[in-house]
């Protein structure tokens, strides 16, 4: 969704119980370095401010621009009349600088300080703000530190179904489109649904296909290889074999009236640098070929791909693939053992490279169910949430219980709402 952000510097203001008394000088002095500043947590995990915090009159300062854009909020700067203009769950937010009356939804509201410009940047009150997004707010006075968690929000939702998830279907209402694990590659790189633990059940399929899709949730069909046998490495370099991959893929779709393709390749080929360079040519251009074909039957088109900056695999060229394709799944996991919650920091540096090589419009964060506690899962999708991503993705639907589900629905607008 286009931005337009002011072109000062804004920042919030918390309300710091027993906090120091300081004139402006003071307050720049600190912004300078010269105290110790409080930082900032945003859904349990910390969020670099520039310019940084800084202490003012019983209140923490907070930068606004770098909050509201993890926030999600629309902002603009009106220049004539030096207001902010913020618009959030369907309200418009005016603050003017210098004048303590506020407007929100053309009602009037009363701050405790007006805002005001000090060294070309300008402040408004963090408790204000934040009770206008949703967004929850605490202060913790022996860290000095301010702890958000921030409102809910509506990102795409998406969750592999297969491998033994029947069990927990009755969740598959609750988002916006669910992938079948029910395709692979065989030894001689051909689609087929007949293999393994990939392949298309033999009873209840379509019955559950249409009980899905009449619920209004969009269907996609994975495609699984990890190379075991050498079949992607013959895929790639067979160009007819590609050809004839992405018409059965297009002809499978939409006899089974599935919407969409998961390709989740890993292991492209060899990994020395030669052979790295060599397949993310050659995968691009695979993908084009299969997005192609989709595309001209209505059909959507996500590629699975390793984290760019810690993963496992550098055989995917993000730019490339997001040209063609309609989303990148980032399988942000397994980092660690899967079986433990996956580092914070981490993600968020894999999610910070992907969206520099192609911004955030079509990354959906991937989450591995197994591998996080609700609490963990809520901090993933924070992460998703602070730099605006398409949505989030979780694999996969058999480990999911209530409390795992409850975790999700506090931190999106799932559909329909659960109760």
């Amino acid at each position: 969704m286009k931005r337009f952000w002011v072109s000062l510097i804004a920042a919030l203001a918390l309300v710091v119980p027993g906090g120091l008394h300081m004139d402006r000088a003071e307050a720049v002095g600190m912004a300078m370095g010269a105290v110790t500043t409080p930082s900032v947590v945003l859904d349990g995990y910390n969020l670099p401010i520039d310019p940084k915090p800084i202490l003012y009159k019983d209140r923490v300062m907070v930068p606004f621009r770098p909050l509201a854009e993890a926030l999600g909020i629309k902002v603009e700067w009106e220049p004539k009349t030096s207001t902010v203009i913020a618009d959030s769950n369907g309200k418009e937010l005016r603050m003017q600088i210098g004048n303590k009356t506020a407007w929100v939804g053309g009602k009037a509201v009363q701050l405790d300080v007006a805002p005001f410009i000090t060294e070309g940047r300008s402040l408004i009150p963090l408790r204000f703000f934040s009770e206008h997004a949703g967004a929850q707010v605490r202060w913790d006075d022996k860290s000095q530190t301010v702890l958000m968690e921030s409102q809910e929000r509506d990102l795409h939702t998406m969750v592999f179904y297969g491998l033994g998830s029947y069990g927990q279907k009755e969740y598959l209402p609750y988002f916006d489109e669910a992938a079948f694990t029910w395709s692979r590659l065989d030894r001689g790189g051909v689609l087929v649904t007949e293999e393994s633990e990939y392949r298309w059940p033999q009873e209840g399929a379509g019955e559950l296909l249409q009980e899905v899709q009449t619920a209004g949730v969009d269907t996609s069909l994975m495609v699984f290889s990890v190379n075991e046998y050498g079949e992607l490495t013959k895929l790639l370099n067979d160009v007819s074999l590609q050809q004839r991959f992405a018409n059965d893929l297009a002809s499978l779709l939409v006899q089974k009236g599935i919407g969409g393709a998961y390709l989740d390749f890993e292991a492209l080929a060899p990994t020395g640098a030669k052979d790295i360079a060599l397949v993310r040519s050659q995968y691009a251009a695979f993908v084009q070929r299969v997005a192609d074909a989709l595309h001209q039957n209505g059909k959507q088109l996500t590629v699975v791909v390793a984290p760019l900056e810690h993963g496992w695999y550098r055989g995917y060229d993000y730019k490339a693939l997001a040209a063609s394709a309609d989303a990148l799944f980032i399988m942000a996991y397994s980092y660690v053992d899967d079986k433990l919650p996956q580092p914070l920091n981490k993600i968020d540096d894999d999610i910070r490279a992907a969206v520099k090589a192609v911004g955030p419009e079509k990354l959906i964060l991937g989450i591995n169910a197994y591998s996080e506690t609700p609490q963990g899962v809520q901090q993933k999708i924070g992460l998703a949430k602070r730099y605006n991503l398409q949505g989030v993705g979780f694999w996969i639907l058999r480990v999911f219980d209530d409390p795992f589900m409850d975790a999700i629905d506090a931190k999106l607008l799932l559909r329909p709402e659960l109760n």
